[in-house]
């Protein structure tokens, strides 16, 4: 069961990208929703970019905001970053973004790695996504891993990477970018009866 984002990065509404956004630094915002290699926008819609060799993506993943539209610079580089301070400590929390690769066409694939590190750059967890392949529709995909903080309690780095390089593709979507607490896991048995059992929220089962 997972609790409310400690990070919680939405990319806003409308004309907002929201107020917790920090750009990345190696990349140059456009108002565009075709950005070029090197260029992001927050948008939430996309079509007919490139001579249509991108999806056209009308929403983002929640239908109702918008979302980060990257074209990869052809040096790998970090999409995204943030520090997050007094964190409960032996906590388990998921580290998580919704991806989509825009590209219809072969091409380069997006690969990013979610990585947690100690402001001195000691890695804590990591998870690669390895390539991320192209889909005949657009569709968005979550991507993550589950941390569990050290019992000290740093601050920690949170760092999205981008590793594949630009050019004839990595072109990617990405939404709703959340670090959240985790509950202890849940184990639901039924004893006395056998076979299946259908039923729903509330229902009283004898």
């Amino acid at each position: 069961s997972l609790g409310d984002p400690v990070v919680n990065i939405t990319f806003g509404t409308g004309n907002s990208s929201g107020s917790n956004f920090v750009p990345p630094a190696a990349y140059t915002y456009t108002s565009s929703t075709c950005p070029n290699d090197g260029s992001y926008t927050i948008t939430g819609s996309t079509s007919s970019c490139f001579g249509g060799n991108w999806h056209s993506v009308g929403a983002d993943h929640t239908g109702n905001g918008n979302f980060m539209l990257v074209n990869a610079s052809y040096t790998p580089g970090d999409f995204f970053s943030s520090t997050v301070n007094n964190l409960c400590p032996n906590t388990t929390y998921e580290f998580a973004a919704w991806i989509m690769n825009v590209l219809k066409s072969n091409g380069i694939m997006p690969d990013l790695t979610f990585r947690i590190e100690k402001p001195d750059g000691t890695i804590l967890g990591q998870y690669a996504t390895g390539p991320i392949a192209g889909e005949t529709n657009p569709r968005w995909l979550q991507y993550g891993f589950f941390f569990t903080t050290p019992p000290d309690n740093p601050a920690i780095l949170l760092r999205i990477t981008n590793n594949a390089p630009g050019g004839n593709g990595n072109d990617l979507a990405l939404d709703d970018i959340t670090f959240r607490p985790c509950g202890p896991a849940v184990t639901a048995t039924i004893s006395g009866t056998t076979g299946n059992i259908s039923a729903c929220v509330y229902d009283q089962l004898p």
